[in-house]
């Protein structure tokens, strides 16, 4: 385990958090939400979330499926539009996967405007820690099926604890929402996984301490 000052260079589930205009931004208004009270703060930090990028795993399957839809419009007629509609489609599905699939930090998905979970989970945390949310705020991840987990957040204050998927509340068609699959998926967070660093920060005398540690969490300092 590992005290950290600053959360430049962390690196939670892959996500590089590097530094950027972007973030520099997002960080300075979440600092200016400390004096909220806790429930409207965490909905103003997740709406900075929010508002940051669009669901890029979302709009990976909305493109591509209008892309299929105008290609076979054009096989059916010939048009050449919907040829040069179908290339257009396809293209914006492509950049939108290379964001899923490839790994990029997190000054990559704020320029493009466009994430999935695991820049959303991080930008998350980030903007909690500026905004001092919660007495403790752990990066989580959780299997979907056997090859996919997802990325998402805890905050605890005082008994309760608020589980938050920023990949799901930013989901425009809820048919994409894997927890309605299985609505115990942000219960199934995996305890040890080596290899990665997990991330967490707690309330102290002295103010909040973020904790960088290997494999799995430090649940109380």
């Amino acid at each position: 385990m590992k005290t950290i000052d600053n959360y430049i260079g962390i690196e939670p589930f892959t996500v590089l958090v590097d530094d950027s205009v972007q973030l520099q931004d997002f960080a300075a208004q979440a600092r200016e939400l400390k004096d909220l009270p806790f429930p409207e703060k965490l909905a103003a930090v997740k709406k900075l979330a929010l508002d940051s990028m669009v669901n890029a795993y979302e709009q990976l399957l909305v493109w591509g499926k209008k892309g299929r839809d105008l290609e076979s419009a054009f096989q059916k007629t010939g048009d050449r539009d919907k040829k040069n509609e179908m290339y257009q489609a396809y293209q914006e599905a492509d950049r939108f996967k290379k964001i899923v699939f490839e790994k990029h930090p997190l000054s990559y998905a704020l320029q493009k405007a466009a994430g999935c979970c695991r820049y959303q989970g991080t930008l998350f945390f980030i903007l909690g820690y500026e905004a001092e949310l919660g007495e403790k705020h752990f990066m989580h991840t959780a299997p979907v099926n056997g090859q996919i987990r997802t990325v998402f957040n805890e905050i605890v204050q005082g008994r309760e604890e608020h589980k938050v998927s920023i990949f799901t509340e930013s989901l425009k068609d809820k048919s994409f929402d894997y927890s309605r699959q299985n609505p115990n998926i942000f219960e199934q967070a995996i305890e040890t996984l080596p290899g990665y660093n997990f991330y967490s920060y707690h309330r102290t005398p002295n103010g909040l301490v973020m904790i960088e540690n290997p494999s799995r969490h430090v649940k109380e300092l």
